[in-house]
């Protein structure tokens, strides 16, 4: 009898335990909320159709919110394919862009297995453009044709950059951020198996830049040293880069396309849950397992030397004002290479436009150059240097 009431007593002990636990386990909070949000399907349901356009033999799909009549007007996401690959002959391109529609945009792909100059893909959103202001269109009225989403993988990334850089098309002025997913180098895609060069210098739109650490991107198509970073700092706008782990350049996009709807419901959309994936002391996919690399930066203007002038062991240098810089810094060295042993900086704020550098060796020559900053969220981006000038104390 004892037993029964010691075991009768375990159990009882056992139950509230687990029904402590349990509200606990159950509301436990995701350390990825964007990312599982974006994951799953949103609230619309999704409708779909296909058309032509004259010029070239492409089959185009839409992917649109079904109640598309009752929102306001939607921002358009536009798919550039990756080389030898469309929506027919991938089929994961139809489920990510489902989701994506089904999130509020209304999304356009084509059957171009080589769209990266970008011609077939600004033929077709020049065929939405017609369809906004024809009364007999579903879309008539509500697409918001200046509030464009671009994407695309591989060679698709590359058409993203070359539809939105100066003096490619008429719609650039449209597109408003760009999602590039394991973008080729620059050297990958001038060659004859692609040609489609592109210059990313040539941006100055919101970029989301992801790859994956697999060998096919790591070595091979998207590195980090000779493909992310050099776009990462030669697009003249906000961007932000991270690699996803342990992925090979096929999957790279359907493993991670949460983020470019996040992106775009960030840009486009001006969601703030959305902007906490990318922006702040500790971003969403910064702290998410999945990925790494992370890194962002704000654009910054550069600045030109406007005079220097040597002195007594010392010279003065003045530069021209940039309105969004926090600050300046001036760097100089006996060196015009820079190395790091003899380079020494100066920083200073963004009320000074002229500073007098001292303690400085007599009869020297010294290699001068003054680069922009702003600060975001604790962290510095840079412009691009001035050129350099040559001054010589006294």
């Amino acid at each position: 009898m004892m037993k029964k009431r010691l075991l009768s007593m375990a159990l009882a002990a056992v139950m509230v335990i687990c029904c402590t636990l349990t509200p606990m386990l159950a509301f436990a909070k995701s350390s990825t909320p964007v990312w599982d949000k974006y994951s799953k399907l949103g609230s619309h349901k999704v409708s779909t159709f296909t058309f032509k356009v004259s010029g070239n033999d492409f089959t185009y799909k839409v992917w649109y919110p079904s109640d598309i009549k009752k929102m306001k007007k939607t921002p358009v996401v536009l798919y550039c394919n990756g080389t030898s690959s469309n929506y027919i002959k991938t089929p994961e391109v139809v489920k990510f862009m489902k989701k994506t529609a089904s999130h509020g945009f209304v999304c356009l792909t084509n059957t171009d297995e080589n769209t990266g100059m970008g011609e077939s893909m600004n033929a077709g959103l020049n065929a939405l453009i017609r369809s906004n202001g024809n009364k007999k269109s579903i879309f008539y009225k509500k697409l918001n044709v200046n509030n464009v989403g671009i994407s695309g993988h591989s060679q698709g990334a590359s058409c993203c950059i070359n539809l939105a850089s100066k003096g490619n098309f008429e719609n650039r002025t449209r597109f408003k951020a760009i999602y590039a997913c394991s973008l080729p180098t620059v050297e990958l895609e001038k060659s004859p198996f692609q040609n489609c060069p592109y210059d990313a210098s040539l941006v100055n739109i919101p970029t989301l830049m992801i790859s994956g650490t697999g060998a096919t991107d790591n070595a091979f198509v998207s590195p980090l040293k000779t493909s992310m970073r050099p776009a990462f700092a030669k697009i003249q706008s906000e961007v932000v880069m991270a690699r996803i782990k342990d992925v090979e350049h096929p999957e790279t996009f359907m493993k991670s396309y949460p983020y470019m709807i996040a992106w775009f419901q960030y840009k486009l959309c001006g969601n703030k849950s959305a902007k906490k994936a990318f922006v702040g002391k500790s971003p969403e996919i910064r702290r998410n397992k999945k990925m790494r690399d992370y890194k962002r930066k704000i654009y910054c203007k550069p600045t030109a030397i406007t005079a220097l002038t040597g002195a007594s062991g010392a010279f003065k240098v003045q530069w021209k004002t940039v309105s969004k810089a926090e600050g300046y810094e001036i760097q100089y060295s006996t060196n015009k290479k820079f190395p790091s042993k003899s380079k020494k900086s100066v920083k200073v704020s963004k009320k000074v436009t002229a500073k007098t550098v001292k303690n400085l060796k007599s009869g020297a020559t010294y290699y001068v150059r003054v680069r922009t900053y702003r600060t975001s969220y604790g962290a510095k981006s840079y412009s691009a240097w001035s050129k350099t000038q040559a001054v010589n104390t006294k």
